[in-house]
């Protein structure tokens, strides 16, 4: 999935806040798990650009809501 715009400040606060319910690791393109999932992102400042790709999930736990979560972060941010 791909979310624009995203603006470094909003990544530096997307970022503290998962890491507070999961483990993130890297800076402009890492790995985020936790509670089963696990997802490699990729951000490029200049175009303002998060990509994220879910690898692992849990069977009871569908990619949409994954997304939509993570939309609902980057959104609260």
């Amino acid at each position: 999935m791909t979310i624009t715009p995203v603006t470094p400040d909003k990544f530096a606060s997307l970022k503290t806040q998962l890491a507070s319910n999961a483990e993130v690791t890297g800076d402009a393109a890492g790995t985020i798990s936790g509670h089963g999932v696990i997802a490699n992102y990729t951000y490029d400042a200049p175009s303002q650009t998060l990509t994220v790709d879910v690898i692992h999930h849990p069977f009871y736990i569908p990619v949409s809501a994954i997304e939509s979560q993570l939309r609902d972060a980057v959104a609260a941010a």
